[in-house]
């Protein structure tokens, strides 16, 4: 391989640190509520895998995958002077559940749950793969922590729960006989 081909593959790779998320709260109780551009400060992007049982009739035996798993959706925030990146998670932690009003009993899960986007951008800032995770709603808040000796900038965690996830990618090329073919038969 020539050293110029190499250049030209090694500027085409996608970097980690060129992502953007977006939360949408579209349940019955958060609809319009949208979190986008938001200080993420560090996202993951989730795995996908099975829940196997092995079994055998004869011989050694095989895993058998028969439901689908998700990995979890952690991500941190930079909080500005006005802390509404806090604000608007508590807000939607609140039509979870009543906790402010002393009401102690979980929402509908309709009424809470929302879409999050997760995107990887090329070099340009153009989404080229979106992964977008359904049925998501914030599980857990993490802390904040203050300090006189500490000077670093204040963030926070989230963990975030969903149904499942699917994943777009925007600069695909369909029209191969192998993907015509999956997409006919296997959606």
């Amino acid at each position: 391989m020539k050293i110029d081909r190499f250049k030209a593959q090694i500027d085409n790779l996608q970097r980690s640190n060129r992502y953007g998320v977006s939360f949408f709260g579209t349940g019955a109780a958060v609809t319009g509520l949208s979190i986008r551009g938001l200080m993420c400060e560090s996202a993951t992007l989730p795995g996908q895998g099975f829940f196997a049982s092995e079994d055998s009739e004869y011989g050694p035996k095989r895993a058998i995958p028969h439901k689908p798993q998700y990995d979890a959706f952690d991500c941190s925030f930079y909080l500005t002077n006005s802390l509404e990146e806090r604000e608007l998670i508590e807000l939607w932690l609140s039509k979870v559940n009543g906790l402010r009003k002393g009401n102690f009993h979980s929402r509908f899960h309709d009424d809470y749950v929302g879409l999050i986007y997760v995107e990887a951008l090329d070099n340009m800032g153009a989404v080229n793969y979106r992964c977008v995770l359904n049925d998501a709603f914030p599980l857990q808040l993490g802390v904040i922590n203050f300090g006189y000796a500490n000077n670093e900038l204040a963030k926070f965690n989230c963990q975030w729960r969903y149904r499942h996830w699917a994943g777009e990618f925007k600069n695909s090329k369909q029209e191969g006989l192998i993907t015509g073919f999956m997409d006919k038969h296997l959606n």
